[in-house]
């Protein structure tokens, strides 16, 4: 017994009780021996969630200020319980924060590739447009900097994605990776020396230490009612159709991917949200195929599984119907049919069989708007 309980680590979790309209506060208890978990009420001093292993929760989604789908639950993760958890995890699961600037959405893929490549997961991303008012709190760091008057006119009113990225040593290994600010300046092989173009345009910005990434965070990913006001999604609601990057395909790695084929593809991100759905909307969306489909209860397990990234798709060619030509690009829904006849699709590429297939597209041309109505207005209230 002492062997068993040794193996495993404590966190602080909080959760949000609608009915009672109070946080509740617990011991969240993870065994990597065989990937359960358990909750203890701290005010009751109950066990609050018998030890059970949990769709999509693994080590690698617990770091500070993470949000878990537990069991019906939004339970975000706010400290370490014990100093063993904290000296075990803290450096392995350090928090950073970048914005990718104004660039093609198949560059902006082969980034976020990269850094899944050198370890950091993208644990929080959205799509906004910046204010001159955003830009000097972000940028606060080069308000004395020659080049700020000229980042500022670049970057006032135009699109970014901020991300959070979580790994070991997070905010040394993006920096590394980003290269000089400078793209001339910057050893080859980084992602400036790559893709950037000069001081200005140098494709990504960095946090400079933790503790600003964290302040970055909270500003780029405000807790509501600041939501409302602060750094909005951008859905155009014009000939558009939705695209969902599957949870399990954001544990895999293939965000960045996807990202690279759909801008390759002919199409623009216009719109782009990570979230998680919990299962009694992930079920009254897919509740058009209730009764229809077997899979019905896997795409709705699937779904709420953990993070997913939902798109407003718009394609480039503006005389052509956005949701029949993407649909073309997806493919498929069962990747195995998928790689048979359309092995170019991304569900051919991406995914694993009719429930795992990275992938959700509207099915017909009148439900994209719909779609993305759902999770970029009625989701995000």
């Amino acid at each position: 017994m002492e062997g068993e309980y040794k193996d495993k680590y404590s966190f602080i979790g909080e959760w949000y009780d609608n009915q009672a309209s109070l946080i509740r506060r617990f011991n969240v208890f993870y065994y990597p021996s065989d990937d359960t978990l358990e909750m203890y009420d701290l005010k009751t001093r109950k066990t609050f969630v018998r030890r059970v292993k949990v769709n999509g929760v693994s080590l690698e989604n617990f770091y500070i200020g993470c949000t878990l789908y537990i069991l019906g639950r939004l339970i975000k993760i706010v400290d370490f319980a014990c100093e063993d958890t904290r000296n075990k995890l803290h450096k392995d699961k350090q928090v950073t924060f970048a914005i990718i600037k104004p660039i093609p959405t198949n560059i902006t893929g082969k980034i976020l590739s990269h850094f899944h490549d050198h370890g950091l997961r993208v644990t929080r991303m959205k799509r906004v447009r910046l204010t001159t008012d955003d830009i000097n709190k972000i940028f606060r760091n080069m308000l004395n900097d020659p080049t700020y008057p000229f980042l500022l006119e670049y970057l006032s009113g135009q699109f970014v994605y901020g991300l959070e990225l979580v790994g070991k040593n997070a905010d040394k290994v993006l920096i590394d990776i980003l290269g000089e600010g400078d793209p001339m300046k910057a050893t080859p092989g980084t992602i400036r020396a790559l893709y950037g173009t000069d001081a200005v345009r140098n494709c990504a910005h960095a946090s400079s230490c933790l503790e600003t990434a964290m302040e970055d965070i909270d500003y780029f990913f405000p807790a509501s009612p600041l939501d409302s006001n602060r750094l909005r999604l951008t859905a155009t609601l014009s000939n558009c159709t939705l695209c969902i990057v599957k949870p399990h395909a954001i544990r895999e790695g293939k965000l960045g991917a996807v990202l690279e084929s759909i801008g390759e593809g002919g199409f623009d991100i216009t719109a782009l949200n990570m979230l998680i759905v919990e299962n009694i909307n992930a079920a009254e969306f897919y509740e058009v195929y209730k009764g229809i489909v077997p899979e019905y209860k896997g795409m709705v397990e699937e779904l709420s599984s953990g993070s997913c990234v939902a798109m407003e798709i718009v394609a480039k060619e503006k005389n052509i119907n956005t949701a029949v030509e993407f649909r073309k690009l997806v493919g498929p829904s069962d990747p195995e049919i998928a790689r048979l006849l359309r092995p170019h699709t991304l569900r051919a590429k991406f995914g694993k069989n009719k429930v795992q297939n990275a992938i959700h597209c509207s099915d017909l041309p009148e439900d994209g708007l719909l779609e993305v109505e759902y999770f970029f207005k009625i989701l995000n209230l």
